[in-house]
């Protein structure tokens, strides 16, 4: 089998063992000698459109191969952000399920790379004023995703809460989704003491 078959047969079979938690968020074989972080990547983002349990457990366990990988490789690492802000774009032709779960552990898990990447994932749930630039999600469903992506993000890094919160705000009030719009509320009415 090659590489990224078997990889992806392991990781698979894992997220579905009752072995699996965010302690052990990988098989131990993916730790050993002759394994490559970055090949780790590929088998992992196959997991992501699986939804439910299985893509929260391989977003999970890509933020963490996300750390580890910017570790070795800052340049590596930023290039697989930029992969999911690709699948985020229209124009990709994905629909993007599975990528603000993985793109939110990511930031959570790797601080540089939240420096650097924490405004992309906000913007998807800001419907700038008509005539702005926006990289606004569109797809409701997925945008619920992009709230979810940022409720970890924050979680795991409240120093962004005061930045986050004019976006949130603006979401809450004038977000058309019925889900979207209480996704977003409830995100200000959480952190809306931290951000005074």
């Amino acid at each position: 089998m090659p590489r990224f078959r078997s990889l992806k047969v392991l990781v698979r079979s894992w997220f579905r063992s009752e072995g699996w938690s965010k302690e052990s968020p990988l098989p131990p074989e993916c730790y050993g000698e002759g394994v490559a972080t970055l090949s780790l990547v590929n088998p992992l983002f196959a997991c992501l459109t699986e939804g439910g349990y299985m893509a929260d457990r391989a977003a999970y366990a890509l933020g963490g191969v996300m750390a580890r990988l910017y570790e070795e490789s800052h340049e590596e690492a930023k290039n697989i952000v930029r992969r999911f802000m690709w699948h985020m774009n229209e124009e990709s032709g994905n629909i993007g399920w599975g990528i603000p779960e993985a793109f939110g552990e990511t930031l959570a898990q790797s601080a540089p790379l939240a420096e650097t990447f924490r405004r992309v994932l906000l913007h998807y749930v800001y419907d700038a004023p008509e005539g702005k630039s926006t990289s606004f999600c569109d797809h409701a469903p997925l945008r619920i995703s992009c709230y979810k992506a940022i409720a970890r993000l924050l979680e795991a890094r409240p120093q962004y809460v005061q930045e986050s919160m004019p976006v949130l705000r603006h979401s809450a009030e004038f977000e058309t989704d019925e889900a979207c719009r209480e996704a977003a509320r409830a995100l200000v009415r959480k952190y809306m003491l931290t951000a005074l």
